[in-house]
């Protein structure tokens, strides 16, 4: 909707009234729409906050709990990487020859869907060598996630050392998935690239996973 003035009508010369806008309603109604969208989606929430200056005002408060669901890298500092931007960027800075880095966020909901994203800012070659995104048991010690250099599944596991191991048996109950084409060739030569946006969706209620790269791409 577009922000207005709410004008009176002029009545005598049969014109009717502009229905009103968002900004035009009371702030414990907005309120609503905006906990509301925040039920759906924290995304919705920051769509609905671009609508004008009125309606950004009036949902600070929604806003706030959208910022406190966003996700964010649930890592501390070391020789191996930092953490920057309020816990929404990781940077390599050190690795080990036998160990590779495994990064998490926080718990998602069992039930419904969340999405997210990831822009990977530069890669090893950026040609996404060594990078997977995806999700993880509650122990993060088995993963399946989009592998950005051939566009396939990857179903990893990790010991107690951080010892990876692409072999291992998923716990049981959990699909494997590995080496499933997740990419076409057409978005694989975008995926591992400086500046890639990867965007994975897990449907929790289906126990599905799908992902997009810069918009589109992958089932």
């Amino acid at each position: 909707p577009v922000c207005s003035s709410l004008f009176a009508s002029d009545l005598a010369g049969g014109a009717t009234a502009p229905p009103p806008t968002l900004e035009d309603l009371p702030d414990e109604v907005v309120d609503l729409v905006g906990r509301f969208a925040l039920s759906n989606s924290p995304r919705d929430v920051l769509r609905l906050r671009c609508v004008c200056s009125g309606v950004r005002n009036k949902c600070g408060s929604v806003r706030e709990l959208a910022e406190a669901r966003r996700l964010r890298w649930r890592v501390s500092d070391d020789w191996r990487w930092r953490v920057s931007n309020h816990g929404r960027t990781i940077t390599v800075v050190g690795r080990s020859a036998d160990v590779e880095l495994w990064a998490t966020g926080g718990l998602l909901p069992r039930t419904g869907a969340s999405t997210w994203a990831v822009r990977v800012d530069h890669s090893r070659s950026n040609d996404g060598n060594g990078l997977w995104v995806g999700v993880c048991d509650t122990a993060a010690r088995c993963s399946w996630g989009l592998f950005l250099l051939s566009g396939r599944m990857r179903c990893a596991s990790q010991d107690a050392d951080g010892r990876l191991d692409f072999g291992a048996a998923p716990p049981d109950g959990y699909p494997s998935g590995t080496y499933k084409r997740v990419l076409q060739s057409g978005c694989l030569a975008r995926a591992g690239a400086a500046g890639a946006v990867v965007e994975v969706t897990l449907d929790h209620d289906a126990g599905s996973l799908s992902f997009r790269v810069n918009g589109g791409g992958g089932p």
